[in-house]
């Protein structure tokens, strides 16, 4: 659940493409991976005008030609896949069950996406693939600096805090960055201060005893070593989890927050972690790399498709 060796770069003929490609070549020399492909699921009535006009007597079929000029640019701007298996491929099909379903079948472990800040695109692809895919998923901007030095852990003691805290783990022992996790307390719905909760003294000392007694008792539950890890809280009065977490990020000099993401699935719809999904948007720069539990989504998945 934890490996990082097979990476699948998504790619869409846009100018983010050009993001993608230089931190997946940053990540290469980072983490060492077995292999990374790069994906580009096209749409038939979607191709580039300058592609159309460049060959007006198509001699081969158009996802070939993609392929070509992608595999140019990777081969450009990767410096690093000499000892990586390197892969381009390109589908004509429905993007977001073509993504996923590579994913499924090609045992990939981590997934990279784009989050446009700037460029043209509401990322709606890669919020609705991270609620099942089954691998992790890794959301940069077209402006992200090309860093892992600090990692940022949600921490809500549960499984999916301990998959999050796992993957950051395996994180650190590839590149040698530090962890700390943050915890944001939420109140009570019926909570209603008469004064700023970051002023009630009584509040932020019981938030304080409740918050490092749970944590040590997650630590003790998974058999972590508490000086692993730094450790810190903040009060959540206005559920806004995914605000305190960015705030704290880029107070801290975070390069990465990981969050560990729960699949619930029904009969009729699919949920993902809400506060998972509002770090995936994107106004919010910094990489978010989403821990998705592997077997949950691949027994989901069976569901779907068979």
């Amino acid at each position: 659940m934890y490996q990082l060796n097979h990476i699948l770069v998504c790619l869409d003929l846009s100018e983010m493409d050009d993001s993608l490609i230089r931190y997946a070549d940053f990540l290469i020399n980072k983490i060492k991976p077995e292999s990374i492909t790069f994906l580009h699921v096209m749409k038939s009535y979607d191709i580039p005008k300058e592609l159309m006009d460049a060959f007006p007597e198509l001699d081969e079929p158009v996802p070939e030609i993609i392929r070509e000029e992608l595999q140019e640019k990777i081969n450009e701007q990767c410096s690093s896949c000499a000892d990586v298996k390197i892969k381009v491929v390109v589908k004509d099909s429905y993007p977001m069950e073509t993504i996923v379903k590579y994913t499924q079948e090609n045992h990939i472990t981590l997934t990279l996406m784009g989050k446009k800040m700037g460029y043209e695109g509401n990322g709606s692809i890669a919020r609705k693939v991270i609620g099942i895919i089954p691998s992790s998923v890794l959301l940069v901007s077209e402006s992200v600096y090309e860093r892992i030095d600090n990692l940022l852990v949600r921490m809500d003691f549960s499984k999916a805090s301990e998959m999050a805290l796992q993957m950051a783990f395996r994180i650190k022992e590839l590149t040698g960055a530090n962890v700390a996790c943050h915890h944001t307390h939420k109140l009570p719905v019926g909570y209603f201060p008469q004064i700023d909760p970051d002023q009630d003294e009584k509040l932020q000392k019981y938030v304080e005893k409740v918050s490092i007694k749970e944590f040590n008792k997650f630590n003790k539950h998974y058999k972590h070593n508490t000086d692993e890890v730094s450790f810190s809280y903040t009060v959540d009065a206005e559920n806004e989890e995914d605000q305190i977490l960015y705030r704290k990020a880029l107070n801290t000099g975070a390069d990465m927050i990981i969050i560990g993401s729960s699949m619930k699935s029904g009969l009729a719809d699919i949920l993902i972690d809400s506060t998972s999904e509002k770090l995936a948007e994107s106004d919010k720069n910094i990489p978010v790399l989403i821990v998705n539990d592997r077997s949950k989504a691949i027994v989901f998945l069976k569901r779907l498709f068979q």
